[in-house]
């Protein structure tokens, strides 16, 4: 009974796939980059982010650079990952 049911299924499936390609879903992609942040505004999780402020103190002494400090008080923040 399942290789029938399998065997009347299986024909279907490329006629599933070649409907979903419709104009609706195509709006919904422009809409979709119409709202998706652009490299520009993602540029804060391009920053070389240290793990921890030792790490970071560590670095600022050999590169000569401050080091600034965010700190996250949440139960799920985590800045780096953009969730915070």
């Amino acid at each position: 009974m399942k290789r029938f049911l399998t065997a009347l299924v299986l024909p279907l499936v490329p006629a599933a796939i070649i409907s979903a390609q419709t104009p609706k879903v195509q709006s919904v992609l422009e809409r979709y980059s119409d709202f998706r942040p652009q490299a520009d505004e993602l540029a804060m999780y391009q920053i070389d982010w240290a793990s921890s402020l030792q790490e970071a103190q560590k670095r600022a002494l050999l590169e000569k650079r401050p080091v600034f400090l965010v700190i996250i008080h949440a139960q799920y923040g985590d800045l780096t990952s953009g969730h915070c």
